[in-house]
C-alpha cells in the first residue's frame, strides 16, 4: 500500500524522534513492503532530516499546500489522535483522502474524556470522526462498540501498544528492588500505585521498592525502603526493570492496557497486575503475569513466590509479547483491518503469529 501517518509533533531529540510509536510503525510496515511517508507538525528546535520518507510541515495551510496530492493518491491515510489541532486536521484528511481513512488512538480513554464534553470548538464530534472509514482504540471490552453506537465510527477496532523487540529485551543488571513501577499513570489511577506499591512497603519493611516518573502520585509520607527517581530515558528502561523482581504493571483504564505493560513484559519482567477486563485476552493469568486485587496479594507474590517460579512469570510473558505483541504484528493487524474496512466484511481475529 501507499500509506500517509500523520504524528504529532516531531522533537528535536534523537531519542524522541526515533522512539515515537508513529515511526516505529511507520517503519514495520516498510519493512512489510509498503510505501509510507510520515509527516509530522514542526516542533521548535526540531531539524529537518532530509529524508524522504519523514516530512514536516508548519501547519495546516502548510500541509494542504505541499501534501494534499500525495494525501488524495494514497491508498490509505492515518491520523494519530495526539497530532497538533486534531480535528482541524481529521476535517481535512478525510475530505482530502482518496484511499481509505484510518484514525488510531493510543489513549481512548483520555481521548473521549477530552472530548465527550465538546465545549471547545477543536473537540473532536461524531460528525467528524463518522468520516473515518477505520478506528484503531487503545481500549478493548465494550469501548469499540460504543464508539460506534454512541460517536457514529463506521468500524471500530482494538489496536493495543506494539513493541520494539530489538530494543526491548532482557537485562543482566543486578537486582536492586524487590518491587518498581515506572510511569505515566492517569490521575484517576495513581490512587491504586500508592495502595498497593506504598502499602506493600509500609508491610513489608525490609523489601525494597521505586517509584519512578510518577512521583506526582503520592503525598510526602513515604516509606523509607521506597526509592524515587526521575524517569529513566529510553536507552534506561531495560536496565530500570532488569534491577527489579516484580514490575507492578497498573491499566491506564478499565479495558486499557499501557504501553509499559508490553515493554516490561518484553524485557522478561515478572509482572504485577490489576484486574481489569480483557487483560486475559493479552497474557494468561497466572502463568504470564501474575494478578492482584489487594496489597496483600503483592505482598504475597513479593514474599512466597519461589525464585525459579518468578523466572519462568518473566520467561513466558516475554514469549507471548514476541508472538503476538511486538511493532511488526501491530502492522499485520493494521493490513488486515484496512483490508476488512475496504470488504466491508466481519470482524477478523486478532494477529497471533507473522507466518
Amino acid at each position: 500500500m501507499d500509506i500517509v501517518l500523520l504524528g504529532p509533533a516531531c522533537r528535536p531529540t534523537t531519542e524522541a524522534r526515533a522512539g515515537t510509536a508513529p515511526r516505529q510503525l511507520a517503519q514495520a510496515l516498510r519493512r512489510r513492503g509498503h510505501t509510507v511517508l510520515l509527516l509530522e507538525r514542526a516542533a521548535s528546535g526540531a531539524c529537518a532530516e532530509g529524508r524522504p520518507d519523514v516530512a514536516s510541515y508548519q501547519d495546516l495551510a502548510d500541509l494542504h499546500a505541499r501534501f494534499h496530492s500525495r494525501v488524495r493518491r494514497a491508498d490509505l491515510v492515518l491520523v494519530d489522535a495526539e497530532v497538533s489541532q486534531v480535528s482541524d486536521v481529521s476535517r481535512w484528511a478525510t475530505n482530502a483522502a482518496g484511499g481509505l481513512t484510518v484514525f488510531w488512538d493510543r489513549d481512548t480513554p483520555r481521548t473521549l474524556a477530552r472530548h465527550a464534553l465538546r465545549e471547545d470548538p477543536g473537540c473532536l464530534t461524531p460528525a467528524l470522526l463518522a468520516g473515518y472509514r477505520l478506528y484503531l482504540c487503545s481500549s478493548g471490552g465494550p469501548v469499540p462498540r460504543q464508539l460506534e453506537r454512541e460517536w457514529g465510527v463506521p468500524r471500530a477496532r482494538v489496536f493495543p501498544p506494539g513493541v520494539d523487540a530489538e530494543h526491548f529485551a532482557p537485562g543482566g543488571g543486578r537486582t536492586r528492588w524487590d518491587l518498581g513501577h515506572l510511569g505515566p499513570l492517569p490521575p484517576e489511577r495513581r490512587g491504586l500505585l500508592k495502595q498497593w506499591l506504598l502499602g506493600a512497603a509500609r508491610g513489608w519493611p525490609e523489601g525494597r521498592f521505586v517509584l519512578a516518573g510518577a512521583l506526582s502520585a503520592v503525598d510526602d509520607t513515604w516509606p523509607a525502603n521506597v526509592a524515587r527517581q526521575a524517569a529513566p530515558s529510553l536507552q534506561e528502561h531495560v536496565g530500570f526493570l532488569g534491577a527489579q523482581r516484580f514490575t507492578l504493571a497498573l491499566s491506564q483504564a478499565e479495558h486499557t492496557p499501557g504501553a509499559s505493560l508490553f515493554e516490561a513484559a518484553a524485557c522478561g519482567a515478572a509482572l504485577i497486575c490489576d484486574a481489569w477486563p480483557g487483560l486475559e485476552d493479552v497474557f494468561s493469568l497466572g502463568e504470564e503475569v501474575m494478578v492482584a486485587r489487594t496489597e496483600r496479594d503483592v505482598l504475597h507474590a513479593l514474599r512466597a513466590m519461589p525464585e525459579a517460579d518468578r523466572r519462568q512469570l518473566g520467561i513466558r510473558a516475554r514469549a507471548r509479547v514476541l508472538s503476538e505483541h511486538t511493532v511488526a504484528h501491530r502492522a499485520m493487524q493494521l493490513e488486515q483491518y484496512a483490508s476488512e474496512a475496504e470488504r466491508g466484511a466481519a470482524w477478523l481475529a486478532p494477529v497471533r503469529s507473522l507466518s
